[in-house]
């Protein structure tokens, strides 16, 4: 109860502050490792890739193209950030949070972009830190201090969630990395496009993870198409965009960047002021990464008939991408519906083993919320509930 008294004290103060300055926050318990991977994975075959993005029937064409498939196989270069938990906790001393972030972000998606004070109230890193869980928060394929392959065939989830599946294997087995191994239990805590990777992995690797936190995901009801709201983000080629942060030769066409600022808080944002700090957002667009546009095209939910351990679905209630048109603006999304849906990708899971929570006043980035320190509760007393 003191910790809940504390982060929310926190939110409330940051809510009053928000012409405080954000400055950089040094996390002595944290270091950075790279892993060494490789996977072979049937993606989609992509035909023309769209270069101008205001072209929306072209845009509409690339990701409704009919379904073919191609091998693509090959050694990739995957960063991590291990943090150390910040109060010791014997019982979770070899459990592994494993963070996956969603398009556009990176790792730092889940540290509050190393902010402070926001971090401290809104990190999912430092909260897991505190209450005793290693975690490591990784750049996917594509993204941050990743390797950068080809965007439109290579950077796709099948790919992805092969290469994933081989990091899950090497930390529970290997002995040459420069971060504690062998876990005996390793949570998946995705956001967004990482929930959706995660549902890849829980159907082709049932065995892999001992639970699911996944966040920022729901099943949309037949009328909310978030495609409308989220062509309002502006998407740019990344190398256009800004040459010195995204150079072309490590960004070819097919990197993507939200170009504008106001329609990117419309999708990943509730109500500026009211329910978030924009101080934070600010921070987001400066840090903001890149989509692929093969994830694009890849952003399939998958039923995992075989996965039978717990599952905690953590979305805000007024979720743009998941439960409304894409943006705030598109009409006031409402989550309540939605996430008890989320039940049937996981037929196998007991219902004593699944549970959902509608963080309030939250988008779909519900993290950077004033209301965070809810979410954070909720997951975490039931990885508590469920023995982690």
């Amino acid at each position: 109860m003191a910790v809940l008294t504390m982060v929310l004290a926190l939110s409330s103060a940051l809510s009053l502050s928000s012409a405080s300055p954000l400055t950089e926050r040094a996390k002595s318990n944290c270091y950075d490792i790279y892993f060494d991977l490789s996977a072979t994975a049937n993606n989609r075959v992509a035909n023309n890739p769209p270069t101008d993005f205001s072209d929306v029937a072209a845009t509409i064409a690339f990701l409704t193209q009919p379904v073919a498939f191609q091998q693509i196989s090959g050694p990739q270069k995957i960063y991590g950030q291990y943090c150390e938990p910040t109060t010791y906790n014997q019982a979770r001393n070899t459990t592994l949070q494993l963070l996956v972030h969603g398009n556009s972000y990176d790792h730092q998606y889940f540290n509050a972009f190393d902010t402070i004070p926001s971090s401290l109230a809104n990190s999912w890193a430092a909260y897991a830190n505190f209450q005793g869980y290693p975690t490591l928060a990784i750049d996917r394929l594509c993204i941050g201090k990743s390797s950068h392959p080809d965007p439109v065939n290579v950077c796709q989830a099948p790919y992805q969630a092969e290469l994933y599946d081989a990091l899950i294997t090497l930390l529970r087995s290997s002995t040459k990395l420069s971060i504690p191994t062998n876990w005996k239990k390793i949570i998946w805590v995705g956001h967004s496009f990482g929930s959706i990777l995660g549902t890849q992995i829980s159907t082709n690797h049932p065995n892999a993870i001992d639970a699911f936190v996944q966040t920022g995901i729901a099943i949309p009801t037949p009328d909310e198409n978030a495609l409308p709201g989220q062509l309002a983000n502006g998407y740019v080629q990344a190398s256009s965009y800004d040459p010195d942060r995204f150079p072309p030769a490590v960004y070819p066409p097919g990197y993507l960047v939200t170009s504008s600022k106001e329609g990117r808080g419309n999708t990943f944002y509730s109500t500026p002021l009211i329910d978030y700090w924009p101080a934070l957002y600010d921070r987001d667009f400066e840090k903001k990464d890149t989509l692929a546009l093969g994830e694009a095209l890849t952003q399939n939910l998958y039923n995992s008939t075989l996965y039978a351990n717990p599952v905690y679905v953590l979305t805000g209630k007024q979720d743009a991408v998941f439960c409304g048109n894409g943006s705030r603006l598109l009409g006031t999304p409402d989550c309540t519906e939605e996430l008890p849906a989320t039940k049937l990708f996981y037929p196998a899971v007991p219902a004593s083993k699944f549970d959902y929570y509608s963080q309030p006043n939250a988008g779909h980035c519900h993290q950077m919320h004033y209301t965070a320190a809810l979410g954070f509760i909720k997951a975490h007393a039931f990885l508590t509930k469920m023995g982690f």
